[in-house]
């Protein structure tokens, strides 16, 4: 079988066809295609994907395609329509994802009302979020179960209702006091203020604590020139920002500053964080973003929180600027007044330190 000789080799097989196909539900183009292995390989390394044109019983021929794969693991199979089918191995301790963690995932992507209109990008990425989160697959999963017990509960209640129409009046009467509506008044703007101000100060106080440790890390870092080089010039400019810092926004950027230095004095990988709020945790993976009244899109990465927001439509929550008339996505603030948005915190450009350094966070 021609797809599990490619799957021992890349994770992702997507057959020429699901390129090509005119329903823009079902196709995934090369260059996504390309982004799934690359995930797989680094998020869910005993996850396998095949996208092909099988119009019959895909179920059937995943479990065919496991019994020749090389490698134990978890196969999902995507057929001519949209739906995500899976089949796993028989090994007795399959590596990846558990049997339980499989199933809610492929019940939430499969059953789930909302993904029926979703593109087969989406449900792939949100398949793959579950798969990498026991805890979201559980939680998106009893989200799922308790909808379909509402349905049947609710159907109940009328039944009820309609057969003890006296015994619902009195519990009306009796309780009519407790369910009068509770009148909730607004904060005032001075108490947001208040708040917002408490949370900056706090953040602030945890930089300006943190920051000196950084400092006598980088005074005696023995590694190699070109680490020690990178981690003083993050912890430069992290240091500068910190020195004129007004807003959220730019304290946000100098705990990123500290993260390449960290990555620079520990070596390890640049640090990943989401485009919306690089505090965010969880695992970041690729989301697009298309760009209004225009049919241009580009891809960021994201927290899985933010991409479940994206793909249901619903404004991720991103660090505000707030030194224009109103607050503001941090990534709204044109390019040439911000480094932040100019770089998304330096998840769209690798230069942020070097920009900084060069001509302040602040353009």
């Amino acid at each position: 079988m021609v797809v599990a000789e490619h799957l021992a080799v890349d994770p992702a097989y997507v057959h020429p066809d699901r390129h090509l196909d005119g329903d823009r539900s079902t196709i995934l183009s090369e260059a996504r295609a390309v982004e799934l292995s690359e995930r797989l390989t680094r998020e869910l390394p005993h996850v396998h994907v095949a996208v092909t044109p099988w119009q019959n019983a895909p179920r059937s021929m995943a479990t065919a395609l496991v019994n020749r794969a090389e490698t134990e693991g978890t196969y999902l199979v995507v057929g001519s329509g949209p739906t995500v089918v899976s089949a796993r191995s028989d090994g007795a301790r399959t590596p990846g994802p558990s049997s339980d963690t499989v199933r809610m995932a492929l019940a939430v992507v499969n059953e789930r009302p909302d993904m029926a209109r979703a593109s087969l990008d989406d449900r792939l990425d949100l398949v793959l979020d579950l798969l990498g989160d026991e805890r979201a697959a559980a939680r998106e999963y009893e989200r799922l179960a308790s909808g379909s017990e509402q349905g049947r509960t609710v159907s109940l209640v009328v039944v009820l209702v309609a057969a003890l129409p006296l015994v619902v009046l009195g519990l009306w009467a009796l309780r009519r006091r407790a369910l009068r509506p509770v009148r909730v008044v607004p904060l005032s703007e001075a108490v947001v203020d208040t708040v917002e101000s408490a949370a900056r100060e706090e953040l602030r106080r945890d930089l300006v604590r943190d920051l000196p440790s950084y400092g006598r890390r980088v005074a005696g870092f023995e590694g190699p020139r070109s680490r020690a080089a990178r981690a003083l010039a993050a912890y430069e400019a992290a240091g500068r920002v910190l020195d004129t810092a007004e807003d959220v926004s730019d304290l946000v950027g100098v705990r990123v500053l500290l993260d390449h230095c960290e990555a620079a004095l520990t070596a390890g990988p640049t640090p990943r964080h989401c485009f919306f709020d690089p505090r965010h945790q969880g695992v970041k993976a690729p989301v697009r973003l298309r760009v209004p009244a225009s049919p241009r899109a580009t891809t960021v990465p994201a927290c899985p929180d933010c991409r479940r927001d994206v793909r249901a439509h619903v404004p991720p929550k991103a660090v505000l600027d707030s030194l224009r008339d109103r607050p503001t996505p941090y990534y709204a603030v044109p390019a040439e007044e911000s480094a932040w948005a100019a770089t998304g915190y330096g998840t769209l450009a690798p230069d942020l330190v070097e920009r900084v350094l060069s001509g302040g966070a602040r353009g």
